[in-house]
């Protein structure tokens, strides 16, 4: 019946009565607020229960009931930093109560303060022998630092105690899991259901342990009984929703979303859960506007502010990402995750010396966060800390085993240190984790291509294609491979379909331009480049490409200006400085060339083909030969086995006169080349200055005979010079 206005007011008037008669006394209004808190609290609002625990603890600021109500709430509202400081205040004001303390301690755990925890666990025990509780902390502090068989014999400890401890069952089942022994932890869990038939958290983890196992249709069984079980529990729901996701049935799983939203709009995981709808299924833009929404509805809440600040990371909207995080920052400045966004923010703009900082801070205020650990490796990359990167993305794993973006950073480690071996195996772990990741096919592809299985690497190539028909990288590579191969054709026809099917897209035009000029169809590659730059004038490599057209129909004056447009729009790209380079060269402008390849150096000073040219360039057209040997030794190191390479460090030894040593160099470039008839030329040189005459003639006139060498002239010569020295 609607309520009149009379009566309205009047409900008013007696809670201002209320606590104007509490007002007076300090207790009497904390204990109201507590009412009122626990009230909200039952009812799953628990902003609005934690806004009335705050009112207590201002009442009453040494009550150490209120604190550890209001932990909970901070923890139901997914913000564990302020509910250890609420803990540990109320452990710190009632030392002597038993739950506190071990609800701290379990905290403590989480934060990777174990000695701690175990500290406290060992109190209780010692004043409480048969605290089943206190066992099972113990427990989570071995599994925490994967003492497996001591998790195991404590948690079971704990249920012989208490075999209502639904959570020990499930520790219990974690243990085993971790050693292997699945039908051991499926036993456990099926005690704990057998122990509380009326359970719904012992039905979740069951649930939860199928779905772990692949076992879908078991999982959706066990959370759709929950459900039923407790029609208010939004839990079950959630997870019923991934369980749907996890079948593909995304209809059922976005209806159990919206249900969950509509039954609990204060329970953040219930409330998001349409947004993790919407982020699953990559439906960004719909995520960002349903979390926009949910921020609007709550200007207080900080869940929620924090997820839209992600959304907008994960969408490439850094300034209004930072916006929103600064405000974040100021009201928790030490929280784990804000501070994680704040890095990704950092990297997202480049700082990555700041980002390494700020990211060490949130690992270390939450050690089990795995996106801490794995952004704090994507800034050590950047910063060049391979090493320190590998450990991060190798704790990122180990700590959520379900995060394929570690996984692929460290495949990404090895296949740029040349580990093919190794970036497949945690490619193809990724896709074992999500077969849906395009980046992961991609990676292994990589990976194929660098042990010469083509055929394997095309195959994953088209799956990821297969997952985002318009992922660029892959179209990229599989149009290179298909080239090599003589199937260009195959490629203009894959792009051109996607061209006329797909929104307009700059980058498909530059790759069908691409395509086009590998088939030397010189115009059509040119007006797909055009269309490319007209959509989008900073697209990538655009005017480089037409460099390459006009370098293939032989207009050189052409190519190199189009090569300077290249570099004016990116100036950071060596590739641009060393194609312009060559050209230089072609045109026999040495002084142009060799300042080009500087530049190149500097930009990328660790690139072994980089110094090798630019070393080449200085001891054939002036320059500092022994600059020139410093930077063929360094392209050695990297490239031990190249011929080419060689051939540059004999040459620098030949010019300095050290003629075993340049000897020696050029002697492997011929082996590991022998057809190449100006590594033979050089070694001739060589032998003829070290006085080897006999050798130098022999090659000499292999030479001096071949019309297309460009040095025959000069191999004539010296076989003329040898002649004159035998007279």
């Amino acid at each position: 019946m609607k309520q009149s206005v009379r009566e309205k007011y009047y409900g008013l008037a007696v809670v201002l009565t209320m606590l104007a008669s509490c007002a007076a006394d300090p207790a009497r209004q904390s204990a109201a607020f507590m009412a009122s808190g626990a009230r909200y609290a039952k009812e799953g609002k628990y902003q609005d229960a934690a806004a009335q625990f705050r009112n207590a603890i201002e009442a009453a600021p040494r009550s150490p009931d209120a604190h550890r109500q209001l932990a909970l709430a901070y923890l139901q509202l997914k913000e564990p930093q302020q509910a250890y400081r609420e803990l540990k205040t109320a452990a710190e004001l009632n030392p002597g109560r038993e739950d506190t303390q071990l609800e701290l301690a379990a905290l403590e755990i989480r934060f990777g303060r174990c000695d701690d925890a175990q500290r406290a666990a060992e109190k209780v025990i010692a004043a409480n022998p048969r605290s089943a509780r206190a066992h099972a902390v113990l427990a989570e502090k071995d599994a925490a630092v994967r003492a497996w068989l001591d998790a195991i014999r404590e948690f079971q400890t704990a249920i012989q105690l208490d075999s209502s401890n639904v959570a020990a069952y499930d520790g219990l089942a974690s243990a085993f899991t971790s050693l292997g022994r699945t039908a051991e932890a499926e036993a456990s869990l099926i005690a704990a259901m057998q122990s509380q038939p009326r359970s719904v958290e012992a039905r979740l983890n069951l649930g939860r342990f199928y779905l772990s196992q692949h076992r879908v249709p078991e999982a959706e069984t066990q959370f759709r009984a929950a459900a039923q079980a407790d029609t208010l529990a939004t839990l079950p729901l959630v997870l019923l929703a991934r369980t749907y996701l996890a079948e593909g049935s995304k209809e059922d799983a976005e209806r159990v979303c919206r249900e969950l939203k509509a039954r609990a709009p204060d329970d953040p995981s219930a409330a998001g859960a349409l947004a993790d709808f919407y982020t699953a299924t990559g439906q960004k833009e719909k995520a960002l506007s349903e979390l926009e929404g949910l921020v609007a509805a709550r200007p207080d809440g900080t869940v929620f502010k924090h997820r839209l600040t992600e959304a907008l990371l994960d969408l490439g909207r850094i300034d209004q990402a930072a916006r929103w995080n600064k405000e974040l920052l100021n009201a928790l400045p030490g929280d784990a995750r804000v501070l994680c966004a704040q890095g990704r923010i950092l990297i997202a703009r480049q700082k990555y010396a700041e980002a390494q900082q700020v990211l060490e801070s949130a690992a270390k205020s939450d050690p089990k966060l795995a996106v801490a650990a794995y952004y704090l490796g994507v800034a050590q990359r950047a910063l060049g800390f391979s090493a320190l990167a590998r450990g991060s993305f190798s704790r990122a794993m180990e700590l959520s085993p379900e995060l394929t973006d570690a996984t692929l950073a460290l495949a990404e480690l090895d296949l740029g240190s040349g580990n093919v071996d190794g970036a497949l195996a945690f490619a193809s772990r990724a896709i074992q984790k999500n077969p849906a990741s395009a980046a992961a096919h991609m990676i292994a592809a990589s990976a194929l291509l660098g042990k010469g299985s083509a055929a394997e690497a095309e195959a994953q190539l088209r799956s990821a294609l297969d997952r985002d028909p318009v992922f660029l990288p892959a179209l990229s590579a599989l149009v290179d491979l298909q080239v090599s191969q003589g199937r260009a054709g195959e490629a203009v026809q894959r792009l051109s379909e996607l061209v006329s099917k797909e929104p307009p897209n700059a980058r498909l035009y530059f790759l069908l331009g691409v395509a086009y000029l590998r088939q030397r169809d010189f115009d059509r590659a040119e007006a797909s480049v055009r269309q490319a730059l007209k959509m989008d004038p900073k697209t990538p490599d655009g005017y480089g490409v037409f460099a390459e057209i006009s370098r293939a129909r032989g207009g050189l004056d052409q190519a190199i200006t189009r090569y300077k447009l290249a570099i004016a729009e990116n100036p950071t790209k060596p590739e641009n400085y060393m194609a312009i380079s060559d050209l230089y060269g072609k045109a026999a402008n040495w002084e142009e060339a060799k300042r080009a390849a500087e530049e190149a150096q500097r930009l990328d000073p660790g690139s072994p083909f980089i110094a090798n040219n630019l070393a080449f360039l200085y001891l054939e057209h002036g320059g500092d030969v022994n600059r020139a040997l410093s930077l063929a030794k360094q392209a050695q190191e990297k490239l031990p086995g190249s011929p080419v390479v060689s051939d540059t460090l004999g040459w620098a030894y030949y010019r300095l006169g050290s003629w075993d040593a340049a000897i020696a160099q050029l002697q492997e470039s011929v082996r590991r080349a022998p057809a190449d008839p100006t590594y033979q030329y050089h070694l001739a040189r060589a032998n003829m200055a070290a006085g080897r005459l006999d050798d130098a003639a022999r090659l000499l006139r292999k030479l001096a005979s071949q019309r297309d060498f460009p040095h025959a002239a000069e191999a004539k010569a010296a076989l003329q010079q040898i002649a004159s020295r035998g007279r």
